[in-house]
């Protein structure tokens, strides 16, 4: 589905542009229906905020913060490409082929798909009814991906295997990095319009990579056997667990992994295969996450935001800052 072309994701899914019937029936290749036989062309099936570009040629960006008005169903073609998909709200069932995926928001973390579709396929979208849609979808094409995507993937050969793997359906769980550049994707900052599509460029080819390197994980997991036993797994989310109750305060990974009741070792080498990163490198993650969340909303200054993150000095928490999130903390709090 395509959108207005000037649309932009700032405003409440309540207002903005809106889609109706005819504007479905007026693309070529693509077919709409719905279960309520007193549609008419003028009736609107989709009200609220909409991306939709492409940053460079073979990667695109699609996106919408809106109130899907009544059940309907959408018919058409997608491209041959990598589809990176998150669902912030809403739910929504495809069929791709003769392949069906469905995607439902989850209350407790953002949930990441990766579709790889080696050949054009056709395109079935089907929604259930009046309900609030958050979504985005960065695709790539087989030759961007070819010339760009896979540069800074260490493991060249299972992401090429994934670019050969049609149809099959991939699903993580975004790590607080990503999970930030999703919502910056959909809810950008105020920029001026010359440096938008920058903005927007730089975290969609992020994005792609941390999919590709995210599967390629999974699959690495998976080809040498089972990488967490349930224990493990239980001593994983006390971990996390610990960690989210105690980050306001000094933390050590001896501490957490006594608590989790892992050895030290034991820990840092769980958190690198489940979020492919050590015990500091999370919490850091998590420290950094929470300030960006309260300079936006304006709940403490840079310096107050410096000691939320963990941060003495205010000029490493800048560099951090600026380096995790491609903004200086003055800026985010400027930006609320």
């Amino acid at each position: 589905m395509k959108s207005p072309p000037d649309a932009h994701p700032d405003a409440s899914a309540e207002s903005g542009d809106r889609l109706r019937v005819r504007d479905f029936m007026r693309r070529d290749g693509v077919g709409v229906d719905s279960q309520d036989d007193r549609l008419t062309p003028e009736d609107t099936l989709i009200r609220g905020q909409f991306l939709h570009k492409e940053l460079r040629r073979g990667l695109f960006v699609h996106g919408s913060d809106v109130v899907e008005e009544r059940p309907f169903t959408v018919t058409s073609h997608l491209r041959a490409g990598l589809s990176c998909i998150f669902f912030l709200d809403g739910q929504v069932d495809l069929e791709l082929g003769d392949r069906r995926f469905e995607f439902r928001s989850d209350v407790d973390a953002i949930r990441g798909a990766a579709i790889m579709s080696v050949d054009a396929e056709s395109f079935r979208r089907a929604s259930c009814g009046r309900q609030h849609v958050r979504h985005l979808v960065v695709s790539a094409t087989p030759e961007w991906l070819d010339a760009d995507g896979l540069e800074d993937v260490r493991d060249g050969g299972l992401a090429t295997r994934l670019l050969k793997d049609h149809l099959t359906d991939h699903r993580w769980t975004l790590t607080p990095r990503v999970a930030e550049l999703v919502r910056q994707v959909v809810t950008p900052s105020a920029f001026m319009p010359e440096l938008r599509n920058l903005y927007l460029e730089g975290r969609a080819v992020e994005i792609v990579a941390e999919t590709i390197a995210a599967v390629t994980r999974t699959d690495r997991r998976s080809t040498h056997g089972p990488a967490l036993s349930r224990h493990d797994m239980m001593r994983l989310r006390r971990a996390r667990d610990v960690i989210a109750a105690r980050l306001t305060e000094p933390l050590s990974v001896d501490a957490i992994a006594r608590e989790s009741g892992a050895s030290a070792s034991g820990l840092q080498r769980l958190f690198r295969l489940a979020e492919g990163r050590s015990v500091f490198e999370y919490v850091r993650q998590l420290r950094l996450d929470r300030s960006l969340a309260a300079l936006r909303t304006g709940e403490c200054s840079v310096q107050e935001a410096s000691a939320i993150a963990g941060y003495s000095n205010a000029a490493n928490f800048a560099t951090a800052f600026r380096r995790q999130f491609g903004i200086t903390p003055r800026d985010a709090l400027n930006r609320q």
